[in-house]
């Protein structure tokens, strides 16, 4: 004979309800497997004749396993609603046990018994929780809260502020995590560097149903998942982590910001989130720029530190401010006809030989071209509204090629071989030059007079003959 809790309900009148109920004890106290225990609680409940409220509250607040407490506490619910102990209980947990879904348990019940006595627990839980972790940012709470109106019903916006004022104790006191709320309810939640495996091991994450960032970064996340529930998530940060495709994003149409650099993704797709407005892709291994007509809102994409060949598949991003491709296998400036609204450009450190594709943008202020193989300065005529000007560490023989840029205020043109000074003299906003490691001999105060706005010059390792450098260290900074 197969002697289980299965067999003994199907035998129950030959075993006996008493022989059956100290098995079934004996079961639930010692058995190592947990569904074996969950049937036997479940039989042991139907059998229970309103004498064994102690051997569930035992179970409920002691067993090593979280599971057994659950559905110990389930049974308790079942079986002794009007116990007169059951409300004190529940007072106990709430306050005491350190356990999220415990507590979380309480107040529903609690809740649900809806007696002046309940609804006093839940709201002296509040108060106290506000009064330790929030001390005199009372103002920040409904002042329903700190009323002593007992006869009405707890409105559910109130419970919820109960809920997250749970998890706000267990995620920043037991976890660490950096926690943010707004009005009682968590709005931020921090867990860089949490050593997180999945995103599912946050506890009770998904009851953050008004959470608008997401921080994750720094932890060893292999898939994006179990998201979905977070419909008011403006930004998600899931940088530095481990994930190779992205996915399961779709439903979040508030997110405006994502953050995946550091990953190891190699297809830029699913990404289908029309109020986006920051995507940051950069440290992947991307090759190809794809995928990304829905984004028509996007203001800034980085796309560094990748392994991209060729501009392209950019056209829908008319509203794109800022582009960073730094670092990548780029050739050749192309495909930005239609960026009219680029402000910044960041394409330094890839293999670039000549400047072009640029005249449509009309807008550009910043612009990075340093670490290339740029031998001429060109096609920056029609930028007339370029501010900081990047183009260190090329093979730049002069400065011709500048004269349009009037409002040009920073110039970084250091590591080059530039002999001369000629070609700057229409640069009336610059304020900022930068020219060392050059091949400079010939210094004098004729080359800079018209730049009234110059205060800094730097012309250190280039071979200035002893006269030049005189003066040059004489009036480094101008006026």
């Amino acid at each position: 004979m197969d002697l289980n809790p299965d067999y003994i309900k199907k035998n129950l009148e030959q075993i006996g309800k008493k022989t059956a109920r100290d098995i079934l004890k004996e079961w639930i106290v010692n058995s190592d497997k947990i569904s074996i225990r969950e049937t036997a609680l479940n039989l042991y409940s139907s059998l229970d004749e309103g004498k064994e409220f102690k051997f569930f509250e035992q179970l409920f607040l002691s067993d090593e396993s979280f599971e057994i407490r659950g559905f110990s506490g389930n049974i308790l619910r079942n079986n002794y609603f009007y116990h007169k102990k059951f409300v004190s209980l529940l007072e106990f947990t709430l306050n005491d046990v350190n356990n999220m879904d415990q507590k979380f348990f309480a107040v529903e019940i609690l809740n649900l018994i809806d007696t002046k006595k309940a609804r006093k627990i839940i709201k002296d839980y509040l108060k106290k929780a506000i009064k330790l972790n929030f001390k005199k940012k009372n103002y920040e709470f409904a002042e329903e809260i700190f009323n002593s109106n007992y006869d009405t019903p707890i409105p559910r916006a109130i419970l919820e502020v109960c809920f997250n004022l749970i998890l706000y104790d267990y995620y920043v006191n037991s976890c660490g995590y950096n926690v943010t709320l707004r009005e009682g309810l968590i709005i931020l939640l921090n867990c860089e560097g949490g050593k997180l495996n999945d995103i599912s091991e946050i506890q009770a994450f998904n009851k953050l149903v008004k959470l608008e960032h997401l921080q994750l970064q720094r932890n060893n996340i292999h898939n994006i998942h179990g998201l979905s529930h977070l419909t008011q998530l403006k930004t998600l940060n899931l940088s530095q982590n481990q994930i190779k495709k992205i996915e399961n994003l779709n439903g979040l149409n508030n997110l405006q910001e994502i953050s995946l650099s550091s990953n190891k993704i190699k297809k830029i797709e699913n990404l289908d989130l029309g109020n986006l407005k920051k995507l940051s892709l950069d440290r992947n291994l991307i090759t190809e720029i794809e995928n990304l007509d829905n984004l028509c809102d996007l203001a800034l994409l980085n796309l560094s530190y990748n392994a991209i060949l060729k501009l392209k598949n950019l056209d829908n991003l008319g509203n794109l401010r800022n582009l960073f491709l730094s670092f990548n296998q780029i050739e050749t400036i192309s495909g930005l006809e239609k960026l009219e609204n680029l402000v910044t450009l960041h394409i330094n450190n890839n293999k670039i030989t000549h400047i072009q594709g640029l005249k449509h943008l009309l807008s550009l202020k910043v612009l990075n071209l340093s670490n290339n193989y740029i031998e001429r300065i060109e096609g920056l005529e029609n930028l007339v509204d370029l501010n900081k000007l990047e183009i260190s560490n090329n093979k730049i023989l002069s400065l011709g090629g500048l004269d349009n840029l009037t409002n040009l205020q920073e110039l970084f043109i250091d590591k080059n071989r530039i002999k001369g000074l000629e070609g700057i003299s229409n640069l009336k906003g610059l304020i900022i030059l930068f020219l060392e490691n050059n091949h400079i001999k010939e210094f004098n105060m004729s080359y800079v007079a018209n730049l009234k706005n110059l205060n800094f010059i730097f012309l250190n390792e280039n071979p200035l003959t002893p006269e030049s450098w005189e003066i040059y260290q004489k009036r480094t900074r101008f006026p």
